[in-house]
Parts: C-alpha cells; structure tokens; sequence
C-alpha cells in the first residue's frame, strides 16, 4: 500500500511540474489557514511563524491582514508573550477599528498583565460592535465582578 501511496504521490508531483513548470506557494490565505490549524494543535510557535508569513507578504487586503494580526496576538498570548500580543491586537485595530474580536482577544492579555480597567474598556468596545454576541456579555460580567473584587 505504502508503494502505490509514493507511485501517487510521485505522479502528482510530475504533473504539477508538468503544468506550472515549478511548485507554487499558495499564498497568503493559505498561510493563515495554516496557522489556524497549527493554533487549533497546540503549536503555537507554528502559528506565530504562518501568520507572520502572511503579514509579511504584503499581499492580503485589509480584512485578512487584521485577521491574521489578531490570530498572531491570539497565538502569542496563548504562549505567555502578552506584550507582543497587545502589540499584534493594536496592529489589527489600526487596519480594522471595527474588528470586535481583536477588542475581545486584547481584553484577556490585559487581564493577564493585570490591567483590569484596560480589559473592560475593550470589551465594553467589542459589546458595542457586537451587542448580540453571549461571550462578550458574559465576558464583560466576568471582568467587572474580578475589577469589582481588586477594589
């Protein structure tokens, strides 16, 4: 089985030679795809790496580059490095003001540094981009009973 798998893959690779002279990169979109499935298996520094890739193409238009900001604070965060997530979440908002989810994501680095007043103003931004949306209301109920306890 082994063997017709390779003898596959083999054709598979001779033919897209054959067709487009040389292996293709995907693109950019691929790249956050692929830092998406890296995050969602725990491999952090993987994530980091696509969609650091993707930024640094140049190529994504406005909405995917603030995703791909916003997933790379999300990632770096999920490794302790919430510094360089705050950064990364200002970087989507300046592309994208209205991304409620870059407000949400930023509202857990800044409890993790213990800037609880800072978290609550960003989901209290996200809550007015989303008013719909469960987890920023509970969120925002969770961050204003642990700012209510601090006191």
């Amino acid at each position: 089985m082994a063997a017709k798998i390779r003898f596959i893959a083999g054709l598979a690779l001779v033919l897209c030679l054959a067709a487009g002279g040389g292996l293709a990169w995907a693109g950019p979109k691929d790249d956050i795809k692929a830092g998406n499935a890296a995050a969602r298996a725990g491999d952090f520094a993987r994530a980091v790496q696509a969609y650091t890739r993707a930024i640094d193409s140049g190529k994504l238009d406005p909405y995917n580059l603030a995703v791909a900001f916003n997933n790379r604070g999300s990632a770096k965060d999920d490794m302790g490095d919430s510094d360089g997530a705050i950064e990364d979440f200002k970087l989507a908002l300046k592309v994208n003001p209205r991304y409620a989810e870059a407000y949400y994501n930023r509202s857990f680095a800044y409890e993790r540094k213990g800037l609880l007043p800072l978290a609550v103003a960003d989901i209290e931004k996200a809550l007015r981009l989303s008013p719909d949306d469960p987890d920023y209301r509970d969120r925002l109920e969770y961050l204003n009973q642990r700012l209510a306890r601090s006191r």
